[in-house]
């Protein structure tokens, strides 16, 4: 590898084509919803001729490589920054790439050292540079949060509980946010998987023209034509028994539609999570018609979306986009979606799916039950599924506008603040 002295870093000008990306992540593993899409996008580079390494925190090296384990990248709080940067800065001196992407890391030091060292995009999978707690989301009340970072956060975490009770953390997370607005003209280039995200990190005070939506492209491939109608009707939920996902309101829904359709949850992981959406349908009437399953790997989702009906996604928090509502219209398999963050970007209300609003299982019945009644309109639903797929959601769509923005972000001369 040349040395600094030998070469400049990303020529400004120059095609990406040839140049080496640092990706840098909390997790080498596939268990992820980020860990998904960063290890589908690699190999979709290498096909363009751009090298990737990974720098990571924790997971399993046998995932991928070439990679570098930097513990701190997982580390949050103030006592870790110096290690943090220290070791990032001694990474990349050995790694020296053509331009840095960074996708979740709980340190700012990690960032501080991307940032002195030369291009760097930053994709913001989450909301953990706009909201202290990361998820616009009170667990107490159930609710979305509208607020931009403050000091009123740290009031509201009290009577409605997003941010840690851990005092040392959650000053922690607020000054990841303030840091992050103060220095976001430092990156390249920031990424946001929907205009609903964009929209939430420019409310808090980032610069709109630094920000461009792109949404994450579906692994699937698209079928050709929707599958053939299952029968008897199936509806499925495919994700983690987590508070702010909604899984509660699919059973309820289930309890209040007709006793032939059959339900399914795909992703009870732990024997308590199971143990749980049973005790629901067991209150909801409908234990005997719900199959409850934990994950399933990555070549079981086809066949899991292709024997439902309808897929219903309940999530309560601000979705940056939901990956498995695009995996379900590859598949010609409507939603019934929550109205939260992006999901309108792919679930287009009477088109494509229904939008519901969040924690109504009764409207998610009934929607539901408005799809599996007419035939023909599950199936129309579902063809327009497939078009938008083909249109806007493809990894080939994704990767030229990716490689848009990395040449862009090699075009400016980066600040090199040291701050």
């Amino acid at each position: 590898m040349a040395s600094l002295s030998e070469r400049s870093l990303c020529p400004y000008g120059r095609s990406p084509s040839g140049m080496t990306v640092l990706h840098v992540n909390e997790n080498l593993s596939l268990d992820g919803g980020v860990e998904t899409y960063l290890f589908s996008l690699i190999p979709r580079l290498d096909q363009r001729e751009i090298s990737s390494v990974v720098a990571y925190g924790r997971g399993d090296p046998d995932v991928y490589g070439p990679a570098h384990r930097v513990p701190e990248i997982t580390k949050a709080g103030f006592q870790h920054q110096r290690a943090a940067r220290r070791h990032m800065g001694a990474t990349l001196k050995t790694v020296q790439p053509d331009l840095i992407h960074i996708h979740n890391v709980q340190n700012v030091g990690i960032v501080k050292a991307c940032l002195d060292h030369g291009p760097t995009v930053l994709t913001t999978h989450d909301h953990r540079w706009a909201c202290p707690a990361n998820t616009f989301y009170y667990k107490r009340t159930r609710e979305v949060c509208n607020r931009t970072c403050g000091l009123g956060c740290f009031t509201t975490t009290v009577t409605k509980h997003c941010l840690t009770p851990r005092p040392q953390y959650a000053l922690y997370f607020y000054y990841r946010v303030k840091w992050g607005l103060r220095h976001a003209d430092r990156f390249a280039h920031i990424v946001s998987p929907s205009r609903a995200t964009k929209d939430r990190h420019v409310k808090g005070g980032m610069p709109s023209d630094q920000i461009t939506p792109l949404p994450y492209f579906c692994s699937l491939e698209p079928r050709d034509e929707p599958r053939a109608l299952p029968d008897p009707p199936v509806i499925t939920y495919i994700g983690r028994v987590a508070d702010n996902k909604g899984c509660e309101f699919f059973v309820e829904a289930l309890g209040l539609l007709p006793d032939s359709v059959q339900g399914r949850v795909v992703g009870a992981g732990a024997e308590d999570d199971k143990a749980t959406v049973r005790n629901w349908a067991d209150e909801h009437g409908c234990a005997d018609r719900l199959a409850v399953q934990g994950w399933a790997d990555r070549a079981e989702i086809p066949e899991i979306l292709d024997r439902t009906s309808v897929l219903v996604f309940p999530s309560l928090c601000v979705e940056t986009l939901g990956i498995v509502g695009l995996e379900a219209l590859s598949r010609g398999v409507p939603v019934v979606a929550s109205d939260v963050g992006g999901v309108r970007e792919w679930c287009h209300d009477g088109e494509t799916g229904f939008v519901v609003p969040p924690k109504d299982a009764a409207a998610i019945a009934n929607r539901t039950q408005r799809l599996l009644a007419d035939h023909e309109r599950l199936r129309a639903f579902g063809h327009r599924g497939l078009g938008a797929i083909r249109e806007r959601f493809t990894p080939e769509w994704h990767v030229d506008r990716l490689l848009n923005i990395y040449e862009r972000a090699c075009s400016v001369k980066p600040s090199f603040q040291g701050a």
